[in-house]
């Protein structure tokens, strides 16, 4: 079988070799003329026509008149390849080691294709011949080995480097070559001791032994048994950093974070980085969800090192650390309507009150001021002191990056507290200074919320139409999502009574005045029957379940608009929402998974799966956000 997109790979790497051969070797260049180039060309074009009897032709009579220009010679070889013509490649090859002074690589070549055409004990004839020829050199070994690792046969690249380490008589020679090798033959154990030997010699190829451990597969095997012997290098070895980083390293891909907080504090701790290893190891912590861990990190940063460098970074960090936690346990304020405990989004606001508190003049201060102020507009709708803290941002901190998201929030609580015009301004000046960027395009887009709130759809829509179809994911989703709304349902009704009627309770979700949208959204049911709005009005009345802390049903009610609407454009969104309720209120990670896969089944084209597959691979253990 011809593999074409490997095929045209070796064609774009043999037209550089041929330029390479025209303009940089003078002196076969007054040999190669311009014909023959054109000749070489042809074929090129042939080949990929997928009309390789003419390619071939073109190829054998340019070889035939310089059979010493290498790629003639060498697209000549690949071409017999490329249609099991083994036995003239190999032709081909022996001319070629006739030629060459000390043919290693050629006799290599030889063994692979003999192989391919099934001729094994051949092949390993030649094999044998190539490392004869120059036994006390290590490349002759590598060409061999490289050749064996073409063709998969793993154990024999073994015997080969092993044997190369022998006769050679240098134990060190190939260990990233033997790791690697040993770890896809299985033996793990043996693959960690060749790289903790090849660290041992060189702590710059860290980042090759992770590389190779990586393309293997950091499944439970591996790590199992490659981590007892980092551990006894690093109790041989104990002021060695770099067996210490990959042991650190090698325990969070355990998930065994524990573990590695006392690895990399011990690290931290012998090369004096004042907190600065702890730092990045607590940001990973988080970001994987191990929260206990990271908390324990800074915690040591603040009380060992609270004169660094590093602390009043650590100090913010504790607050963005709380308030993951939170969202991944889907904290609330208030559910049923009643103000309820939400103990780690309260550490996170305390956090960055003690921020604030210690470190007023600090770079990081504008960004703790905007954490607290989203933390109390967002999570406990404290819209008045949320509203403070982001004009003063505004007004202390003009054209600094945390001022344009303060002076986008104050846009949208102009809208939670119903004053449409002062948040349409906001949003007109926001856009208007910045032009370009995920803000401007926020920005429009609340532009164009503005007008579906008050029923201008044909504005709301010219705006939709003019934003950049390369903005972000979440706000690229909404645009489309609006816009299909309002293609949709503007309908033959000069009024559009039913879409009115939709964008007001829209609103008053958004004003969290629930009972209101909920009242509006049955009567809409009631009146209008199945009108083409159903889908979106049902969706909104999960949203107002979900909202209300009814999360069973809300589950519910989403999972049946995939039935009840089939070609709606909201199917797929229905599934994740219900998904991530089982996820982060049900706390039902196999039903969430279960509705997660459906829509990479069902819904092969939606907008959310990025983010569909980034959730399953944190639900499966394969990775984290």
């Amino acid at each position: 079988m011809i593999h074409l997109p490997r095929f045209r790979i070796l064609i774009t790497g043999l037209v550089l070799l041929t330029l390479a051969a025209l303009a940089g070797n003078r002196a076969e260049a007054q040999v190669v003329d311009s014909t023959l180039v054109g000749r070489f060309q042809l074929a090129e074009s042939y080949i990929r026509a997928g009309q390789y009897d003419r390619a071939i032709g073109l190829l054998e009579d340019l070889y035939s008149r310089q059979p010493t220009t290498f790629v003639f010679f060498n697209r000549l070889v690949s071409a017999y390849e490329l249609v099991k013509r083994y036995d003239d490649a190999v032709r081909l090859v022996d001319e070629q080691i006739k030629r060459e002074p000390l043919p290693v690589v050629r006799w290599a070549e030889r063994g692979r294709l003999l192989h391919l055409s099934g001729r094994e004990d051949e092949a390993q004839q030649s094999f044998d011949t190539a490392l004869t020829l120059a036994p006390d050199s290590p490349a002759s070994y590598r060409s061999v080995y490289n050749v064996l690792v073409q063709l998969r046969l793993f154990d024999e690249a073994v015997s080969t480097l092993e044997s190369g380490r022998k006769t050679v008589g240098d134990p060190n020679l190939f260990r990233a070559e033997l790791g690697y090798l040993y770890g896809l033959t299985g033996q793990h154990g043996e693959a960690m001791k060749e790289f903790v030997a090849l660290l041992a010699a060189d702590e710059r190829q860290i980042g090759v032994v992770r590389s190779r451990l990586t393309r293997t597969g950091l499944s439970a095997v591996v790590l199992d048994e490659s981590i007892p012997v980092v551990e006894r290098a690093v109790r041989d070895n104990p002021l060695n950093r770099t067996f210490r980083e990959l042991l650190a390293w090698l325990y969070e891909e355990s998930n065994m974070y524990d573990r590695a907080l006392e690895v990399n504090r011990a690290i931290d701790r012998l090369e004096s980085e004042e907190g600065r290893v702890l730092f990045s190891f607590a940001a990973r912590a988080s970001s994987a969800g191990a929260f206990e861990a990271a908390q324990r990190a800074y915690r040591i940063i603040l009380e060992r090192y609270p004169t660094s460098i590093i602390a009043p970074e650590a100090a913010r960090g504790v607050g963005q650390m709380e308030l993951k936690w939170a969202r991944s346990l889907g904290e609330r304020a208030f559910e049923g309507g009643e103000r309820v405990p939400t103990p780690h989004y309260d550490a996170a606001l305390q956090a960055f009150e003690r921020f604030a508190e210690i470190n007023p003049g600090h770079g990081l201060f504008p960004y703790v001021l905007l954490d607290m102020a989203q933390i109390k507009s967002d999570v406990f709708f404290e819209l008045e002191e949320s509203k403070e803290l982001f004009e003063r941002i505004v007004a202390r901190y003009p054209g600094h990056p945390a001022a344009h998201e303060a002076r986008y929030a104050l846009g949208t609580l102009a809208i939670s507290q119903g004053r449409l015009d002062d948040a349409n301004l906001v949003f007109r000046r926001l856009e208007e200074e910045l032009r370009i960027g995920e803000q401007a395009e926020r920005a429009r887009l609340e532009i164009a919320l503005v007008h579906f709130y008050r029923g201008e759809f044909e504005a709301a829509l010219t705006l939709l139409e003019a934003m950049e179809e390369n903005t972000s994911m979440d706000v690229a989703n909404d645009a489309i999502e609006l816009k299909v709304l309002l293609f949709e349902n503007k309908g033959p009704d000069s009024l559009a009574t039913p879409l009115r009627e939709y964008a007001a309770a829209r609103l008053m979700v958004r004003q969290r005045r629930l009972a209101e949208a909920d009242s509006v959204l049955r009567n809409l049911r009631d009146q209008y029957g199945s009108h083409a709005l159903s889908d979106d009005a049902d969706f909104l009345r999960a949203v107002i379940l979900r909202e209300r802390g009814e999360y069973a049903a809300a589950a519910a009610a989403l999972g049946e608009i995939p039935l009840l609407y089939e070609n709606s454009f909201l199917a797929d969104r229905s599934l994740f929402e219900a998904a991530r309720i089982y996820e982060e209120d049900l706390g039902e990670p196999e039903l969430a998974l279960e509705l997660y896969s459906r829509i990479l089944t069902d819904y092969p084209a939606s907008l959310l799966l990025i983010e569909v597959r980034s959730r399953i691979r944190v639900l499966r253990g394969d990775g984290v956000l």
